[in-house]
């Protein structure tokens, strides 16, 4: 019974602990034994220059479609039945930990799958440089640009650097920055606008370490906001809810816990990823 509960209750607490997956991910979820269909447009219609009595040939919109495996990240904290009777440890507590952890899990292996697909990208999907190079970052920004609005998203390690990058060189050694900028800096330690793209500091927490945050923090992402979410490469399943199982040890008084919850992510791409990634290679 209160396997069910810590089940049911780490179930609603289970979300990403980041705003990360908002907005880099194609995110979608099913039942147990359901499979999550991703549509991506691939090379449809086709205009042609002709004759005027000529036949044109035929086009259609073209689409594939892709399911993805799913896997497990699991839980399973014990704890001493009298002390959980007499409240000496708090079911507050396991259930908070155990859905951190869980959550951290998932965005870590969701990274990876992203990371391992973008590093291999080509210009100007990706682009990499010892801070913020403008010379390769622009170009990037450049190619969304001409769609519409574009947003970079990152953690405050790589945003915060992108301000260094708006002066402009008065003399041969003296940059300028204009005074709405130190002050913007000043107040929010980030710029809002970097080369007329929204800049958008990442919620990135710590891991258990209380140190290492859950997010890439030298990793940006250019994200054009003309590409809807069905158009994003990154996709991400989660098939059911959190399930739970309960034990108790009669030799020892052991109360345990399993939770599982089933999770997918791969990268599906039409012609080209609807998204670019910069990456810090500052060690």
């Amino acid at each position: 019974m209160i396997g069910q509960l810590v089940g049911f209750t780490v179930n609603e607490m289970v979300k990403p602990t980041t705003d990360w997956l908002n907005h880099v991910a194609d995110t979608k979820r099913v039942g147990y034994g359901e499979k999550a269909a991703f549509r991506v447009k691939i090379d449809g219609i086709t205009a042609f220059l002709q004759a005027k009595a000529a036949t044109p040939a035929r086009s259609k919109i073209a689409h594939k479609q892709v399911t993805l495996d799913t896997i497990a990240v699991s839980a399973r904290p014990v704890i001493n039945l009298y002390e959980l009777r007499t409240g000496r440890v708090q079911m507050a507590d396991l259930i908070r930990d155990a859905a951190f952890e869980m959550s951290a899990k998932e965005i870590e292996y969701i990274q990876s799958v992203l990371h391992g697909a973008s590093d291999n990208w080509a210009t100007p999907f990706y682009g990499t440089g010892a801070g913020i190079v403008k010379s390769v970052l622009n170009p990037m920004i450049q190619h969304w640009m001409r769609t519409g609005a574009v947003t970079l998203l990152g953690d405050i390690y790589v945003v915060s650097k992108l301000a260094e990058q708006t002066g402009f060189t008065a003399a041969t050694t003296t940059q300028q920055y204009a005074p709405s900028i130190i002050e913007e800096l000043n107040r929010t330690g980030l710029i809002g606008t970097y080369y007329g793209a929204k800049v958008i500091n990442l919620i990135n927490p710590y891991k258990a370490d209380n140190v290492t945050p859950v997010i890439d923090e030298k990793r940006l992402y250019i994200l054009p906001s003309t590409a809807s979410m069905d158009m994003r490469p990154l996709k991400v399943v989660f098939e059911g809810d959190v399930q739970s199982t309960e034990s108790t040890n009669i030799d020892d008084l052991a109360y345990e816990i399993r939770l599982d919850q089933w999770f997918g992510a791969g990268i599906v791409l039409g012609k080209t990823p609807t998204m670019s990634v910069y990456k810090d290679s500052t060690t």
